[in-house]
């Protein structure tokens, strides 16, 4: 499938998502990772990043509340009737067949989805960029917190090397959601010869996708300040050779997770993910500690390759009172 045709039907069914990625790539937006500095030492040793389960998010409604944004908007709202209608168009009972597929996975959605979170950055010059966030420092990383900075090229590479994709997320009350699946659905009306163009086996592909995403990647819009995007893995629907895991025991919690190593894929079309490569730089958060912590991650740095290791690494001057 041509790129240009990828980008046709990610508009189709993924109009949310597809106008976020448009909009960081035009503004060249950067990527921040807040995390503690003994797990920034890991990240830097190992050159990996790790991918965990929903079930330990801090937002405990994962999953369910974009699954409850879903029900609402197909069976209480007219759009699911709208959607029903273009589909029998297409062939009479493929929305079942549809419907089959995205409840039979509802019970792999929790606990076989795994999650690197991201969010945006603040744009070069704004005070965000020079500091960090200060609720992002408050809520991630303890007293010892790190914000990893990366450029956005392997986050929106057309590659399948890692079965891993990153999307937006949707901060959204069921009435909000309700919006997009509007949009959804009006497009695949507005476009209904370029859907029949397609196999069936492609639309029940593509729509059980746009449902799917929808899910994983719709949160209660109390957390909208984060700004967070998702790298996504779900073993089950996308196993992949170069994603593996370890079982790791996080505060007392022993739990999966997946590792995605920073590396190249240059025969499978991935490129740009090697730390020296994906770094822009590393912010250090509000600490007693800030010179211990620069002159560590420093040295770990040189010795991963980066180069001008020195210059990458700044502290935040936010007097926050830890």
């Amino acid at each position: 499938m041509s790129e240009e045709t990828e980008l046709q039907l990610a508009k189709l069914f993924h109009p949310y998502a597809y106008e976020a990625i448009e909009r960081a790539k035009n503004e060249d937006l950067k990527f921040a990772h807040y995390t503690s500095a003994d797990a920034a030492l890991s990240i830097i040793r190992n050159s990996e990043l790790w991918m965990r389960g929903v079930a330990v998010m801090n937002d405990y409604s994962e999953i369910q509340h974009g699954q409850s944004c879903i029900a609402n908007a197909w069976k209480q709202t007219p759009y699911g009737g709208r959607l029903r209608a273009v589909l029998d168009r297409l062939q009479v009972g493929l929305v079942d067949e549809i419907v089959n597929l995205f409840d039979g996975h509802q019970p792999g959605r929790f606990k076989d989805t795994y999650l690197l979170s991201i969010c945006e950055h603040g744009k070069e010059g704004t005070h965000e960029s020079k500091l960090g966030r200060l609720s992002m420092w408050r809520a991630y990383g303890g007293n010892t917190n790190v914000a990893f900075v990366f450029n956005n090229r392997p986050f929106f590479s057309n590659s399948n090397a890692l079965s891993a994709y990153s999307t937006p997320v949707l901060y959204a009350t069921e009435a909000d959601f309700v919006i997009e699946f509007a949009r959804l659905v009006e497009n695949l009306e507005n476009n209904f010869d370029q859907l029949a163009a397609l196999r069936t086996e492609d639309v029940v592909q593509h729509l059980f996708f746009a449902l799917h995403f929808a899910v994983v990647s719709t949160k209660h819009p109390g957390f909208a300040e984060e700004r967070e995007w998702r790298v996504v893995h779900c073993p089950s629907l996308w196993p992949s050779q170069n994603i593996d895991f370890q079982v790791h025991s996080i505060n007392g919690v022993p739990q999966k997770v997946y590792t995605v190593k920073l590396q190249d894929h240059p025969t499978e079309g991935f490129v740009g993910a090697t730390l020296p490569d994906l770094l822009e730089e590393i912010i250090i958060g509000p600490t007693e500690y800030p010179d211990p912590i620069y002159q560590a991650l420093v040295h770990e740095l040189v010795k991963a390759g980066v180069s001008d290791a020195a210059q990458k690494v700044r502290k935040s001057n936010i007097p926050l009172r830890r």
